[in-house]
């Protein structure tokens, strides 16, 4: 009887030790490959979203030398109604050969639209940083904003005069939904900003226009101010995200694990966009990498339990027999 109680004993430490072996085995890879597959994931849409970004901004460009444009950012008093007409036919030509593309305006030097295809005629927009941009000669591409009930990007563009000074802003704005597409992707995703802002967000629980760690109050006042987020955005709240936001402002592509109060541990990685000081972002939570691990210990123990069982029943049947004869 001691004999076979030992036996069982040995046995039973030995697939324990086995089971705890092939269980930490299984969990590293199970991490490891989940920590490659969302870096490559991550790379993967950086890249659609520059070549988005990109596509649209040399749009823009292209769109600000048309000569009826130019034309209207040019024209002295006697000419200007005249070439207003012309430049809003081709605004409106502009928009309605794209669906995506909500509205087209031309800004001023001073900020202030003087021609437009929906309903913001005069508005200031000077302090907006697309408009500050374009002023000063460069394309931008605008984190996505609320305005007019709807989230859109803004993409502009210098309107250069013969001289080649800036002249007007060419300011498009589009369907945030197209950013939206190029971000699409399982697992879940995020769109950081260089203010640490989520700016996309296709979670099961969206955070859009909420930042990962609490800004500093003058920050937060400025991008108010200046309307970065949209006019219909008045308050910037955030989560608590510290190594996430840290890892983000550090820069670089790479992969690492922290906690979520809602999801303990999380594993992400992060790639930074090539045209915008923005950081796209996929994670996963740890629950999720590791269901089939524990799905396939859990058929290990059942076939092992049912051995188990089985050769105990084997073995007390043959001491049956040796007793008998």
């Amino acid at each position: 009887m001691k004999r076979s109680a030992l036996v069982i004993v040995g046995v039973l430490v030995f697939l324990t030790a086995s089971l705890y072996f092939v269980d930490t085995n299984l969990r590293a890879r199970a991490l490891a490959d989940a920590d490659a597959a969302l870096a490559a994931r991550a790379q993967l849409i950086a890249g659609s979203i520059d070549r988005t970004l990109q596509a649209r901004m040399m749009e823009g460009f292209t769109f600000a030398a048309l000569p009826s444009l130019r034309g209207f950012a040019t024209a002295d008093e006697t000419a200007l109604p005249a070439r207003t007409a012309v430049a809003l036919v081709e605004l409106k030509a502009i928009v309605a050969a794209d669906p995506d593309i909500r509205a087209a305006s031309i800004v001023d030097p001073f900020g202030e639209i003087v021609l437009t295809t929906d309903a913001s005629m005069h508005a200031n927009w000077a302090p907006r940083l697309f408009v500050r941009e374009a002023l000063a000669g460069h394309l931008s591409a605008s984190a996505p904003a609320r305005d007019f009930g709807e989230v859109s990007q803004y993409y502009s563009a210098p309107i250069i005069d013969n001289a080649g000074n800036v002249a007007a802003a060419l300011v498009l704005r589009v369907a945030a939904q197209e950013l939206g597409g190029a971000l699409d992707a399982p697992p879940d995703a995020l769109l950081v900003d260089e203010n640490g802002v989520r700016i996309a967000d296709r979670s099961a629980a969206p955070q859009s226009f909420v930042a990962l760690v609490p800004l500093a109050p003058n920050v937060a006042a400025s991008l108010l101010s200046e309307q970065r987020y949209g006019a219909e955005v008045t308050q910037i709240p955030a989560t608590h995200l510290v190594a996430l936001d840290a890892a983000i402002k550090r820069g670089n592509a790479a992969t690492l694990t922290y906690l979520d109060a809602s999801k303990p541990s999380v594993h992400a990685a992060f790639r930074r966009l090539a045209t915008n000081p923005w950081t796209v972002v996929v994670y996963r939570n740890e629950d999720a990498i590791l269901a089939p691990t524990r799905d396939a210990l859990a058929v290990t123990l059942a076939f092992g339990g049912a051995a188990l069982i089985a050769g105990a029943l084997a073995g007390s049947a043959l001491r049956g027999f040796g007793r008998q004869d």
